[in-house]
């Protein structure tokens, strides 16, 4: 196996959107709390129907088990916004995973491999999009300036540049909807068409 901990401290956007792109047969999100041994036959189940007979799960840093509802952290130290910081959990699941293993694979023990992304995943180099949306974020936030509009956020609406009142941003915290988004049952993203639906599915309700 491979356990993947990405950034996601109370919002499991970084480890569904991957997983849906095909990078993961799994993902554990904070949302919602997982139970290991469901998460091991998912993923013993994968293994055996991958020809490289390997499986992925992402884990989120905020992530929780249904006997441990606690988030993990890295110490007691906290950060200016009293946030201690979060890390650890993917060690827990794969050292559970790893001594699991034979309990559901006759008896094998499974080896699993442990990956803390964190901020390796910002240190790829640009694409096209990354370049452009900046600078037209930065000229728009300009613009703005320029007309002393306040209060205001640069957003991307329907495909199209536009802004909206920042509340949108610090009014709630914007968390995946369960219920439409995530499958409890297979541990992955949930959608039933992409026909009408935004760019990114799950990330455009505001």
């Amino acid at each position: 196996f491979l356990v993947i901990e990405v950034f996601g401290r109370y919002a499991g956007f970084t480890a569904m959107l991957p997983t849906m792109a095909g990078a993961a047969d799994r993902c554990v999100i904070p949302e919602y709390p997982f139970e290991l041994e469901h998460l091991l036959e998912l993923l013993i189940y994968d293994r055996n129907h991958h020809p490289s007979n390997y499986a992925v799960v992402l884990v989120s840093e905020g992530a929780t088990m249904t006997h441990h509802e606690e988030m993990s952290f890295e110490s007691e130290e906290k950060d200016q916004y009293g946030h201690r910081k979060l890390g650890g959990i993917g060690d827990k699941v794969a050292a559970v995973l790893k001594d699991l293993s034979p309990k559901f694979n006759q008896g094998r023990r499974i080896n699993v491999v442990n990956q803390r992304l964190g901020y390796l995943v910002r240190c790829g180099d640009p694409d096209a999009l990354d370049s452009i949306v900046p600078m037209a974020f930065g000229n728009l936030a300009l613009d703005l300036v320029l007309s002393r509009t306040s209060g205001r956020l640069i957003s991307l609406r329907n495909g199209c540049y536009d802004n909206v009142s920042i509340d949108v941003v610090v009014g709630r915290k914007k968390v995946v909807d369960v219920h439409k988004y995530y499958n409890t049952d297979r541990l992955r993203p949930k959608y039933e068409t992409f026909m009408r639906q935004p760019l990114f599915i799950m990330t455009s309700d505001v």
